[in-house]
């Protein structure tokens, strides 16, 4: 083709009075209007118009062409730490009533190992003057890859970080390293779940505890997460409150160490997870329990809810007691005794609701035991359990051995007075609520014999 082809044509310029004569006159409404009345006669000249019908009208034009929103992980990478096992899908939040500091996806390995990930190597629990490697199991749940994927690692201070804390000195958070992952494949692909290395190792100082909490975040261009970190509100975050102590070990300074961090006119809860300790620990252990330098493996046995010895059965779970420092005087309530005298007083609540379905248990509540406690009063306080002068950080330790009827916190011992079958691993839960009954953290502690 010629040049003269792709010209295209010049148009006169106009006056603008020309301009006005060309382009005519808009239409006063460009829709229509409302045609002019038949001349015959009306078929039923009582008919009186409905003026919401229009609206209904336009209702069902929008609801028919208003465009489908896909859910975000049909299009876009959608990248999960998982903060319990099994069934994580990314739902936030979690408590009540699953607790969500418990992550399988957090793993160490010891550093003198220098060869590649080898789940036989994973250590339960870290030790003061350790370097442990520091894994993350990481998920894409979405249809689209996740490029450029950036995993972190933080070491806070033992206690119950979370939300209402998270800018608390004492919770500082201590960044330990991190890794780029290049691409994790969308979720109908195996490799949509990788394990990586995060450097450099973590290293735990002399003068700490190794009860540390593991703080991980993950994010990607397409999915960002830039904190806080607050596993129970972000599926990008997720943590490891977790302490697993070896029979011969003593629960004692730990759960002392917890309950000195209660603020006053907060509450402490202690429970009992029953069978939620199987999948994490085979998540954290490698299918078992270590033994001695790892290489070899125990079986890991749970008791079910039902073989518990003491507490409330509430579900899923076992609730021991309740404990909090109010006017001057510390509380520790056992639950078993609250729910006998709740029952009496017939202040438990109904079983059924007025649909037909199971109610939760009063205990499960958020908060439910202190409202239950603070309604029957402090006069009524000492039936339900010890009521004392000392800190709670004294009195709690000693409140529990009583309870299980067994002198000092052996972590044998425990494990023994709680029941279930031989060898059984128990995981204990110690759950920190505001007065107002919101979340703010959890420890979890497992015994066994």
């Amino acid at each position: 083709m010629s040049d003269q082809q792709h010209t295209r044509p010049k148009h006169p310029k106009l006056s603008d009075k020309e301009l006005e004569r060309q382009r005519g006159e808009d239409p006063p409404n460009p829709v229509g209007q409302t045609p002019k009345t038949p001349d015959y006669p009306d078929p039923d000249p009582k008919f009186v118009p409905d003026p919401g019908r229009a609206d209904e009208w336009r209702g069902w034009a929008a609801e028919i062409g208003k465009e489908h929103r896909p859910h975000r992980e049909d299009v876009l990478p959608y990248l999960l730490v998982r903060a319990f096992a099994p069934g994580d899908r990314g739902q936030r939040p979690l408590w009540p009533p699953i607790v969500c500091w418990e992550s399988p996806d957090i793993l160490l390995i010891d550093a003198s190992y220098a060869g590649p990930f080898d789940r036989n190597r994973l250590v339960l629990s870290p030790v003061a003057g350790r370097t442990y490697r520091v894994f993350v199991r990481v998920w894409n749940l979405g249809l689209f890859p996740a490029v450029g994927v950036h995993v972190q690692a933080w070491a806070i201070a033992v206690g119950f970080f979370g939300t209402g804390n998270q800018n608390d000195p004492y919770y500082q958070q201590h960044h330990i390293g991190g890794a780029w992952i290049p691409q994790l494949a969308d979720r109908q692909r195996p490799d949509c779940v990788t394990i990586v290395e995060l450097g450099p190792p973590w290293h735990v100082g002399l003068g700490e505890t190794g009860h540390e909490c593991l703080i991980v975040s993950v994010s990607c261009p397409a999915d960002h997460f830039a904190g806080p970190l607050l596993v129970n509100e972000h599926r990008h975050v997720g943590q490891r409150n977790l302490d697993i102590l070896a029979p011969a070990e003593s629960a004692l300074k730990l759960i002392t160490t917890l309950a000195g961090l209660v603020p006053k006119g907060f509450t402490l809860e202690l429970t009992h997870g029953g069978p939620a300790a199987l999948p994490l620990l085979q998540a954290l252990g490698g299918g078992g329990l270590p033994i001695g330098t790892g290489k070899r493996h125990a079986r890991i046995v749970v008791p079910a809810v039902k073989e518990i010895r003491v507490g409330v059965d509430i579900g899923a779970s076992v609730h021991l007691l309740t404990a909090f420092e109010a006017n001057g005087r510390t509380v520790v309530a056992r639950s078993a005794a609250l729910q006998k005298y709740a029952a009496r007083a017939q202040l438990g609540g109904r079983a059924v609701a007025d649909d037909g379905r199971a109610r939760v248990h009063p205990f499960a509540e958020p908060g439910g035991t202190r409202r239950l406690l603070d309604r029957l009063g402090p006069d009524l306080w000492p039936e339900l359990g010890e009521v004392s002068d000392q800190p709670l950080a004294k009195a709690l330790s000693g409140s529990i051995a009583r309870m299980l009827d067994i002198k000092g916190l052996r972590a044998r011992d425990v494990a023994r007075a709680l029941g279930g079958p031989a060898g059984a691993q128990h995981l204990l839960r110690l759950t920190l609520t505001s007065p107002e009954g919101k979340l703010i953290g959890g420890y979890s502690i497992v015994v066994g014999a």
